[in-house]
């Protein structure tokens, strides 16, 4: 792996990774910061501050000049808001990286927040929040980390709240802007055609710009509850569920074991419950597990969707596979299939520039620690059948589940009695 790593003399952490056999070049600005770092009346400004960078910056003072200095770059340009962090990245062509970081570096330092720009953009904001709203699979999983870290950052929506997000202005902005957009808050990876040194050149004026710490706090603790929560809507021909059991963080020695356990339970054709619950049953169409990890806290999910008289079958079915997989464990053949698929996605990660810049922030961010691709897959491979049952043992506890089912009918809602199946 040929990885360069360094801190800037104000605190900005930037790692490389040339891959010279590519022919692009992926570049990411990374804040350490998401909606988790968000004060009680913030909810949905990070998300808010992602939106409002792209309405004018210094040398673009206007959003149509700085869409068209966007399509001149040839390539790609977005930007996401997540729980704990949020990102500006791109991916171009090697001649037209200085141009990408001319604009992204705008962005996370000269931002304009013109307050007409923020007014429109405030429509265009409560627009995406009803399209989520009328998904009922994005909707059901907002509304699961609502109940399942109710209380806690991990609950606030990464949208926000109308009524909130109606409020915000140029004044809300600037501020979350001065304090989460700092040298030390930043973190910049890229991966690809390029040199360290011509990287470097060309980053200079950005972190010229970026203000020092310090960097802000961390955010309240998460804590997990358990729930059940059946919410009836009109209008749909299914019901949209999210079973969830708490999961490992980050940096828990037991993340690799979580990840095949969520391959084992719905990670492919032949996983658990896919088999069962589709297969055998017909219950649903499609359903998957997966898990969740954060700082402090985490999940291992499930997400499935049926019609609403079979959702209590498939609860109950889909606590009887997890009950079994804890009780009985799994075969060396199973567990095999498992490490080739998640270190098939390993490597199918390797093939793409813009890949392995998210991986690098990643590993960064979350890990403190950068692996290369070998040392991964030897953390998966190491993952025993006695070690991934013991992992199962300890997190798929009934006890502790989160349950939350969108769109159910009168006489069909899920029970308590069905949760201890």
């Amino acid at each position: 792996m040929d990885l360069a790593r360094r801190l800037s003399p104000t605190g900005t952490e930037i790692l490389l990774e040339r891959i010279p056999h590519l022919r692009s070049c992926a570049l990411g600005f990374w804040i350490r910061q998401g909606s988790c770092h968000e004060g009680p009346e913030e909810e949905g400004l990070a998300h808010f501050i992602e939106h409002a960078v792209f309405k004018g910056t210094a040398s673009w003072p206007d959003p149509e000049s700085l869409a068209a200095a966007t399509d001149r770059l040839g390539g790609h340009l977005d930007a996401f808001t997540g729980k704990e962090v949020a990102c500006f990245y791109g991916k171009v062509l090697p001649e037209q990286l200085p141009a990408l970081v001319e604009i992204l570096g705008e962005l996370v330092t000269t931002p304009r927040f013109d307050g007409e720009e923020l007014a429109r953009e405030r429509q265009v904001i409560l627009e995406e929040i009803g399209q989520s709203e009328d998904n009922p699979e994005d909707w059901a999983s907002e509304l699961f980390y609502q109940n399942f870290w109710a209380g806690t950052p991990l609950a606030h929506s990464i949208l926000g709240g109308r009524k909130q997000v109606s409020g915000f202005g140029a004044a809300h902005a600037h501020a979350f802007f001065e304090r989460n957009y700092r040298a030390p808050n930043l973190l910049i990876s890229a991966a690809g055609d390029l040199e360290e040194g011509r990287l470097a050149e060309l980053l200079a004026p950005v972190l010229e710009r970026l203000p020092p710490g310090p960097a802000p706090p961390p955010p309240p603790p998460n804590r997990h509850r358990p729930f059940l929560l059946n919410l009836p809507r009109k209008g749909l021909q299914q019901a949209s569920l999210v079973l969830g059991f708490p999961g490992p963080t980050h940096t828990s020695a037991e993340r690799a074991a979580t990840s095949l356990l969520a391959h084992v339970l719905g990670g492919g054709l032949s996983s658990r419950l896919f088999l069962e619950l589709r297969e055998r049953r017909g219950l649903c169409y499609q359903v998957s597990a997966y898990p969740t990890p954060y700082r402090d806290s985490g999940a291992l999910q499930i997400s499935a969707g049926c019609a609403p008289e079979n959702a209590r079958e498939l609860v109950a079915r889909t606590l009887a596979e997890c009950r079994n997989l804890a009780e009985r464990g799994v075969g060396e053949e199973e567990l095999d299939r498992a490490r080739l698929q998640a270190c098939t996605s390993l490597v199918f990660g390797q093939e793409s520039s813009s890949s392995r810049m998210f991986s690098l922030a990643h590993q960064a961010i979350h890990l403190g620690a950068v692996q290369s691709l070998e040392e991964q897959m030897a953390e998966i491979r190491a993952v025993t059948p006695e070690g991934l049952q013991q992992v199962a043992r300890r997190i798929l506890d009934p006890g502790a589940l989160g349950c939350l089912a969108l769109g159910t009918r009168k006489g069909a809602d899920i029970k308590e009695s069905d949760l201890a199946a």
